[in-house]
């Protein structure tokens, strides 16, 4: 069982734990949550080997939405160098801790055997988000690509055309289970797409393409020509537990829609961002990322049927990592 004991920041995490305790209570539990779980120590960030999760190696991520007051983040549960095929359990213990309720039976079966015996990249991460009274609590499990099959099970009966109109292009990613509002998403990763797979991806959330297309020019200035901005884009649908349509998202690296960290926070900043005042926190947490390596990670566009897409962006912890000294 947690402790929740009281955290002390040390030098290799001080810029960081002052962060969380500005943001009030919710990053004080948020704080406490990570030094429970290891991520964090009284003597600092774990002496952990760099994550897949961000491009600078840090361990979490933060991701900031618009007119959400929550604090929302991922992180590693283990040392990214350790054997990753245990970590479901070791979220679901986490979880289980925290008083959330666990994924069925059934879901971890289809995960044990997606997971099956391929070498995984990191297993399985834990999310968690924070308003200051109630903590969202949800697990990311690894899918590897060769899952899609087994998945085609589970993915609700208007999906199935889009991946088979996507073909051999789109290869799974990652099963998300929220254990506060039980809500199931699968995030696919698709290559050398162009627009026309935007119709094909709005039709299951019943949501626009065209203001897909256009949220995506707005945010990178580009003209809406024939291609994506990007080579690779990822998106997800979200199985409600209350029902209805999917939600969609689309899913961009920062670093290769908009540019280095500068430009992306001058876009993000001219998108909105200015208003949120837990992202203008950590820009004012100068912690520069070594060697062409980029803090912001993803950009996110969540559709919309009644309103135009918003926009999330996801920025990793000011991590100390081993880059710098290389």
């Amino acid at each position: 069982m947690f402790a929740f004991s009281p955290a002390i920041p040390s030098r290799n995490d001080l810029d960081w734990c002052w962060y969380l305790r500005r943001q009030g209570k919710a990053g004080e539990m948020l704080e406490r949550i990570l030094h429970d779980i290891g991520v964090m120590h009284p003597g600092g960030w774990a002496d952990w080997a760099p994550s897949t999760l961000t491009d600078t190696g840090a361990p979490v991520t933060l991701t900031f939405r618009k007119n959400d007051q929550g604090l929302e983040l991922v992180t590693e549960v283990a040392d990214p160098s350790s054997d990753p095929t245990n970590r479901v359990n070791t979220v679901c213990r986490i979880m289980q801790d925290l008083g959330a309720e666990l994924p069925s039976a059934a879901l971890r079966d289809v995960i044990s055997a997606a997971q099956g015996d391929v070498q995984l990249r990191y297993g399985a991460r834990l999310g968690l988000r924070h308003d200051g009274t109630n903590c969202e609590v949800i697990l990311y499990a690894e899918l590897p690509a060769a899952a899609c099959d087994l998945l085609g099970l589970m993915s609700p009966a208007p999906i199935k055309p889009v991946l088979e109109a996507a073909g051999e292009t789109a290869k799974t990613t990652m099963l998300a289970y929220n254990a506060t509002t039980k809500d199931i998403t699968i995030y696919w990763l698709v290559e050398g797409a162009d627009r026309t797979i935007l119709p094909k991806l709005a039709a299951p959330a019943a949501v626009s393409h065209d203001a897909l297309s256009r949220a995506i020019d707005e945010m990178t200035t580009a003209s809406s020509g024939p291609e994506l901005p990007t080579q690779k884009m990822g998106f997800s649908y979200t199985t409600k537990a209350a029902g209805g349509t999917p939600e969609l998202n689309l899913y961009f690296s920062a670093k290769h829609l908009l540019g280095d960290d500068d430009e992306v926070e001058r876009r993000v900043r001219a998108c909105g961002g200015d208003e949120i005042s837990a992202y203008t926190n950590l820009m004012d947490i100068r912690c520069e990322a070594p060697g062409g390596r980029a803090r912001h990670t993803l950009v996110t566009v969540t559709a919309d049927k009644e309103a135009d897409p918003t926009l999330a962006i996801s920025v990793a912890a000011p991590w100390h990592c081993p880059f710098e000294v290389m």
